[in-house]
């Protein structure tokens, strides 16, 4: 048997290169969120369009057919 002494904790090791207090940086990672104003994202702008462009085509076939009707009687 060996004369030596088990150690058990890490306060008895030599030479540690870690500390041993722990530090505890989760306080840092959970903190409330800074409320931002509200932006409007790409989805909104494309539906503006689309309504335009769709109400741009309707009156246009409208007014084609106005004047074809125009030029059958």
């Amino acid at each position: 048997m060996s004369n030596r002494k088990t150690l058990k904790s890490r306060e008895e090791r030599t030479h540690n290169v870690v500390p041993i207090m722990p530090f505890d940086n989760t306080s840092q990672a959970y903190h409330s969120e800074t409320s931002k104003p509200p932006e409007s994202g790409i989805g909104f702008y494309l539906s503006i369009v689309i309504w335009v462009f769709l109400i741009i085509s309707i009156f246009f076939i409208y007014e084609l057919a106005v004047e074809t009707w125009e030029r059958i009687k």
